[in-house]
């Protein structure tokens, strides 16, 4: 790529901030100075790299590889405003670290966390960190979001490896509503998703230690935590 074109694509990247999350092509022409069709064959070439994401209504926002690189790029992402203030709720009512994921390039990337405030100990993780094909998160993506191309390619890449065990897991985790996991070392995670109009835009899990975390389908935490993901939805323009 010449300098030419970075300067380009520099300017197409900056074009998105907190007065403006989405662009159109005509928009992003007029913009930077470019002819439509100079200007929507960069587009296009940024969306084909998962730099940023075509919606159906023909405007283009913030891509996965840009969430994938910090917070930064997750802040424009509209849910992680809406979501922060019902995260710290739940925090304070279940005493346990509250996580927000989005999907990245392969896998979720941990957009934002709420820690509760009054704990001595507190089981946390880092934002922009990539989760695992087993992560609780991950599963609720592959169960609820199979309709997103690049869920799909990451729940074939699994199949390869598991091609019944995976399908098993996502009916159950559909059939249940939300997804646990336990490590080795006894951190456990419980995880629903979140939706906005279109479909499912993340998941909310909660995290601590297995002797704090009850994972049981009838337990207060699982009560709230959908309730949260319930609240948060609902701000999101889902119905």
């Amino acid at each position: 790529m010449d300098i030419q074109a970075v300067d380009r694509v520099g300017k197409i990247l900056a074009l998105f901030g907190p007065h403006r999350t989405s662009v159109s092509s005509s928009e992003a022409a007029e913009l930077i100075g470019l002819n439509r069709t100079t200007t929507y064959r960069y587009l296009s070439s940024l969306v084909a790299a998962n730099v940023l994401d075509l919606r159906p209504d023909r405007t283009y926002v913030p891509g996965p590889t840009l969430i994938q690189l910090g917070a930064l790029a997750l802040g424009q992402r509209e849910i992680l405003r809406l979501a922060a203030e019902p995260m710290a709720q739940l925090a304070r009512e279940t005493g346990v670290t509250t996580v927000l994921s989005l999907w990245g390039e392969a896998s979720p990337v941990v957009a934002h966390v709420e820690e509760p405030a009054h704990r001595e100990i507190v089981v946390t993780v880092r934002v922009g960190m990539q989760l695992s094909p087993s992560a609780a998160q991950t599963r609720i993506f592959h169960a609820f979001k199979d309709d997103d191309p690049r869920v799909r390619r990451a729940v074939r890449n699994l199949q390869a490896d598991e091609p019944s065990e995976s399908g098993i897991e996502r009916d159950t985790v559909r059939e249940r509503g939300f997804a646990t996991q336990t490590s080795p070392r006894g951190i456990a995670v419980m995880a629903v998703p979140v939706y906005e109009a279109g479909g499912m835009v993340a998941a909310l899990a909660l995290l601590s230690t297995r002797d704090v975390l009850d994972l049981s389908a009838d337990s207060s935490e699982l009560s709230a935590l959908l309730k949260t993901a319930e609240t948060i939805s609902t701000s999101m323009g889902h119905a």
